[in-house]
């Protein structure tokens, strides 16, 4: 019973289980257990892709990349993210933060998949800048739609967590 009160106390993100132990990750750890799986899940579809395709290795690597490094880089900020809101940092903050996050990750997947798109001939070059742009710029509203739905997910957390309720001025 103990145990299982120990495991609750920790962040969900960070507790792994070994031979029946459980134990807090660091980023490094965390980063050295997920993100081979992920790398080796992220081959599938590009092998099928370029089976598909006839595609030899060296055209997919670049596509490749393009799709992995988002998730690579997402894998540590979303850590980090994680424990600042351990730290306490308020609500508005720690919207904001996750919100630019998701929306650099967004960003980044829209360039790999237009790169992908370029690289494998399937969309022209100008056909594909204007798209990005286009995909850019009608993301911008949902920025700030975005940003007021994850500051109430956030207060009513915290709310939660602390048994106090978050005045609209501290937010």
């Amino acid at each position: 019973m103990q145990q299982e009160a120990q495991w609750f106390s920790m962040p969900r993100n960070l507790v792994a289980q070994q031979f029946g132990r459980t134990m807090r990750l660091s980023l490094w750890a965390w980063l050295f257990w997920s993100l081979p799986i992920y790398l080796v899940l992220e081959v599938g579809p590009f092998l099928i892709v370029g089976w598909g395709h006839k595609k030899t290795v060296g055209e997919l690597v670049g596509p490749y990349l393009a799709f992995a490094v988002p998730a690579v880089i997402m894998m540590p900020l979303v850590w980090w993210l994680r424990m600042s809101e351990e730290l306490g940092t308020s609500p508005k903050r720690l919207a904001r933060r996750w919100v630019l996050s998701a929306a650099m990750f967004f960003v980044a997947v829209i360039v790999a998949v237009f790169y992908s798109g370029v690289e494998f001939r399937l969309i022209d070059p100008k056909d594909a800048l204007g798209g990005f742009v286009a995909a850019v710029l009608l993301s911008v509203p949902s920025y700030f739609i975005t940003y007021r739905m994850m500051l109430r997910v956030i207060s009513t957390r915290m709310a939660r967590e602390t048994g106090r309720c978050l005045s609209q001025d501290s937010l």
